[in-house]
């Protein structure tokens, strides 16, 4: 039951944050310097949702992932173009 609730946290907090970083990268709000500056605070957050329960991990890993995920799409679409 509580890996079943931790997924949907993590799916429906990674679809979320990767989604709106998107929207902002593209109306021009969210620059790669600054992605890359939340991937390290989100990081340290991760870390300290270690020792706060599995529930909070999913949550702070989904952040992190997500903000990963939108750089490395950000970066990859700047080196096609």
């Amino acid at each position: 039951m509580f890996a079943n609730i931790e997924e949907e946290i993590y799916n429906s907090t990674f679809d979320s944050i990767y989604y709106a970083l998107m929207e902002e990268y593209k109306e021009g709000s969210l620059s790669v310097e600054t992605l890359e500056m939340n991937i390290t605070e989100q990081q340290q957050i991760l870390l300290n949702g270690l020792f706060e329960g599995e529930t909070k991990f999913a949550y702070s890993s989904a952040l992190v992932d997500a903000h990963q995920f939108a750089l490395a799409v950000i970066k990859k679409e700047k080196t096609i173009d």
